[in-house]
């Protein structure tokens, strides 16, 4: 209800007892009671009542509902108690992470790469990080000669996606960097 219902910028939700019973698939009946019950328990509060034509709107008070599931932090797992009370999680700093980085750093340009391939990934990042970090930087150098490069693709859908969506801007870029390459082929990394 949250993620679908949720106005964010003024803080309050309105969705009607037939949409909600619908959302999380009880009677219109249980969604009356189980909303009663979150006012009861001091979690959501009337902001505007209901009235001909609309429905209540509602505000959550996210601080009573974490002070309520405070108890219960723990059987999320330990990592997640930590965070909710600003402490450091456990294992320390010298613990093994498993979090992906959002943004890749940019790649840096190899002045021994021969095939050109560096410094076209380069000029890539910079006209869309957001489509180089997506597709261009999982393509690397399969061969190469004088006037064509074939790059390789971790998979048989990024090759194609590749090869039809930016194809011309990877060819663009090969001839803005050095005018040699004029043909440029991206094939599944083990195919033939």
């Amino acid at each position: 209800m949250i993620t679908a219902r949720y106005n964010w910028r003024l803080g309050v939700f309105a969705v009607g007892q037939k949409e909600l019973s619908k959302m999380w698939g009880v009677t219109e009946r249980t969604a009356k009671r189980e909303l009663a019950q979150m006012r009861s328990l001091g979690w959501i509060t009337v902001t505007v009542p209901s009235g001909r034509g609309r429905v209540t709107q509602h505000r959550i008070n996210l601080d009573t509902i974490i002070a309520a599931s405070a108890p219960l932090w723990g059987a999320v797992g330990p990592d997640y108690a930590a965070r909710m009370v600003g402490a450091p999680e456990p294992g320390g700093a010298a613990a093994e992470t498993n979090v992906i980085p959002l943004h890749k750093a940019s790649p840096t340009v190899d002045l021994g790469d021969t095939t050109g391939w560096s410094q076209v990934a380069a000029r890539l990042h910079v006209q869309d990080p957001s489509i180089y970090n997506a597709w261009f930087s999982q393509l690397s150098v399969l061969e190469s000669c004088e006037v064509q490069i074939t790059l390789s693709a971790p998979s048989k859908f990024v090759a194609q996606y590749v090869s039809s969506h930016f194809l011309r801007r990877i060819q663009a870029a090969f001839a803005a960097q050095d005018g040699y390459i004029r043909k440029v082929t991206i094939t599944a990394q083990g195919a033939a």
